[in-house]
C-alpha cells in the first residue's frame, strides 16, 4: 500500500508516523513549500484539553497523553504548567463552575480559583480587577519548530519519502478513487491519499475534484517581545472576560508571546499587517499583569485559524471517493492534536473507523446533516 499524504505540516508527520507504527512502510509526504511553511510553526505551541464540547476534551485529552508517550519515545519537548482563564465578572464563576464540573466528569482535572489562588499561580496578577479564574493543571507548551525537526528525522531515518516545494495543483479520479496527484513536478500514483494542507490549501485541492470544503483562514495577529525573566508561570494566561480572549504565554527563551482575536478580513494574505493589532492585543494583558509594561516588543506575525462554522477539525473519508481522507479546520488547534490526529486518520485507512467512536462527529456530513458541534472556547 502506498499513501501519500499532501501537506507537510504536523498533521501530515503525525498521520505519516502512525501509519509506519502500524506497518505501512511505502508512504510519500507532499508539502507545496518547506518543513514547517505553514501553521504549524505559526502558532504559540501550547496545548490543552479544556474545551467546551465533549468531542474536543476526549480527543484533546486522549492527544496530550499520547504527546506524553512521544516525549519519551521520540525525544520531544513540552512542559504542562498549565492554563489559568481569568475571570473579571462575577457571572464567569458560575460559567467557570459549570466548565470544570464539565471537565471532570471526562478526567480533566480543571478547578476554579478565587483570587488569591489564581495570585499564586500567576505572581503579580492584578486581584483588584479580577473575580477568579478556572485552571488546568494539565495544558501546556513546547518548542514547536524543536519537535517538528525531530518528528521529520525520525520519520526520514524510517524511509519515509518527503517532496518539498512540490505543489499539488489537482487530483485525478477513476470510478470514485483517486489514481494520482497532479504536482509541479508531475504525477504522484498512490494507493491511498490523505489530504492535511490546512485550511485554505486543503479546500482548494478538493475543489479539483468538485468537493466543497467550508473552512475559511481567519488571520491572527501574535506579538512577540524580547526575552525577559522568567514572568508568566502557567502556559497561557487568558483573559477571558474581554472580547476576542487576548492571552500571553512565555517561550523556553523568554519571549513574552500575546495574541488576541482581532476583527479582520478573511483569507487575508501572510503579508497583511495591522500595526493597530499590536497595542488592542496587548492592552487587556497589562492591566491583568502590570508588570509586564516595562518589556520591549521585538516584532508580530500573522498566522491562520483554519476555522469551520462550528470550529471543530473535519477528520475521515471525503465521499464518494473510496481512498481519500482528510483532516482540516482545526480552528487554532491543529498543532495540539497532532498525534491524536495521525491514530485517527490511521484508523479509518487500516480500520475503516476510529477507535475513538466521538471522533466520528466530525465527519464532513455533519456539513451535509447540519448536527454542527458547538465549541466557545476557541481562542489559545
Amino acid at each position: 500500500m502506498r499513501v501519500v499524504i499532501i501537506g507537510g505540516g504536523v498533521s501530515g508527520l503525525f498521520t505519516a508516523y502512525e501509519l509506519w507504527r502500524r506497518g505501512v512502510r511505502d508512504i510519500i509526504i507532499v508539502e507545496r513549500k518547506y518543513l514547517g511553511s505553514g501553521g504549524s510553526t505559526r502558532n504559540i505551541g501550547c496545548f490543552r484539553s479544556s474545551f467546551t464540547s465533549p468531542e474536543h476534551v476526549v480527543l484533546m485529552k486522549k492527544s496530550i497523553e499520547l504527546w506524553l508517550n512521544y516525549r519519551d519515545e521520540l525525544g520531544l519537548q513540552l512542559k504542562q504548567s498549565g492554563y489559568l482563564w481569568i475571570a473579571r465578572k462575577p457571572e464567569t464563576l458560575d460559567v467557570f463552575k459549570k466548565l470544570s464540573a464539565f471537565h471532570n466528569e471526562y478526567g480533566v482535572p480543571t478547578r476554579v480559583l478565587d483570587p488569591d489562588e489564581a495570585e499564586h499561580v500567576q505572581p503579580g496578577l492584578n486581584k483588584s480587577i479580577i473575580t477568579g479564574a478556572l485552571f488546568d493543571p494539565t495544558a501546556g507548551r513546547m518548542p514547536v519548530l524543536e519537535n517538528l525537526v525531530k518528528l521529520y528525522l525520525k520519520l526520514k531515518s524510517l524511509g519515509v519519502t518527503f517532496h518539498y516545494y512540490t505543489e499539488v495543483t489537482k487530483l485525478n479520479t477513476s470510478n470514485y478513487r483517486i489514481k494520482s496527484a497532479s504536482t509541479s513536478r508531475g504525477e504522484i500514483e498512490g494507493d491511498v491519499f490523505v489530504v492535511t494542507a490546512g485550511g485554505r490549501g486543503t479546500r482548494e485541492i478538493l475543489a479539483s475534484i468538485n468537493i466543497k470544503l467550508p473552512v475559511v483562514d481567519e488571520t491572527r495577529h501574535p506579538v512577540i517581545t524580547e526575552p525577559y525573566v522568567e514572568v508568566i508561570k502557567p502556559a497561557l494566561v487568558i483573559d477571558w472576560d474581554t472580547t476576542g480572549a487576548p492571552y500571553v504565554t512565555q517561550t523556553e527563551h523568554g519571549g513574552l508571546i500575546f495574541a488576541r482575536n482581532i476583527s479582520d478580513v478573511h483569507e487575508a494574505p501572510l503579508t497583511s499587517h495591522r500595526v493597530d493589532a499590536i497595542g488592542a492585543t496587548i492592552k487587556p494583558i497589562i492591566e491583568l499583569i502590570p508588570v509586564l509594561r516595562h518589556v520591549n516588543i521585538l516584532r508580530y506575525w500573522i498566522g491562520y485559524y483554519e476555522t469551520t462554522p462550528d470550529h471543530h477539525p473535519v477528520y475521515g473519508p471525503v465521499q464518494p471517493y473510496e481512498n481519500l481522507y482528510i483532516a482540516a479546520g482545526f480552528s487554532g488547534h491543529g498543532l495540539m492534536m497532532g498525534p491524536i490526529t495521525g491514530v485517527l486518520i490511521a484508523d479509518w485507512i487500516l480500520n475503516g473507523k476510529p477507535s475513538i467512536p466521538i471522533a466520528e462527529n466530525l465527519t464532513m456530513e455533519r456539513f451535509i446533516t447540519g448536527r454542527l458541534v458547538k465549541e466557545i472556547a476557541i481562542v489559545g
